[in-house]
């Protein structure tokens, strides 16, 4: 059931603390740092494939989103590849920025407290409820 963590390349920083936070807390979590020209990844082609791959071994996908965010394909790319296998999808947005309407119709995590509450759901394999206004407080 592991956690894909979605996000720009110029988040890296902050996806990869993500990614730690939730494999300390007993979350499997995977992050996507590839660089072109990394071990086998000569291509666009090669990104799409390990990206298929990785989030084919998933069963939820967060995206750690920001302002970069706006720039991104793979973004858009991943939560869509997500949608379509019915992998429980979240965005993480620690900046509070104006998320595209798309974005609204999942589970949105905003604080720290929406994170640790976000692993007591994953623990309990349910899903956080969308719109987040219980778990949230807004």
């Amino acid at each position: 059931m592991p956690v894909f963590v979605s996000h720009k390349k110029e988040d890296s920083e902050e996806a990869s603390r993500v990614h730690q936070y939730l494999l300390h807390n007993g979350v499997p979590a995977y992050v996507d740092l590839l660089e072109m020209g990394g071990p086998g990844i000569q291509s666009d082609e090669d990104i799409t494939k390990k990206i298929l791959q990785r989030l084919g071994e998933c069963t939820h996908l967060m995206a750690v989103v920001s302002q970069n965010t706006k720039k991104s394909w793979w973004v858009p790319f991943e939560i869509g590849v997500a949608m379509d296998k019915k992998h429980r999808i979240s965005t993480l947005n620690y900046r509070k920025i104006e998320l595209p309407e798309y974005l609204n119709i999942w589970s949105i995590l905003l604080t720290q407290e929406h994170l640790d509450k976000y692993i007591t759901y994953y623990k309990l394999d349910k899903e956080w409820p969308r719109g987040s206004e219980e778990i949230c407080g807004g």
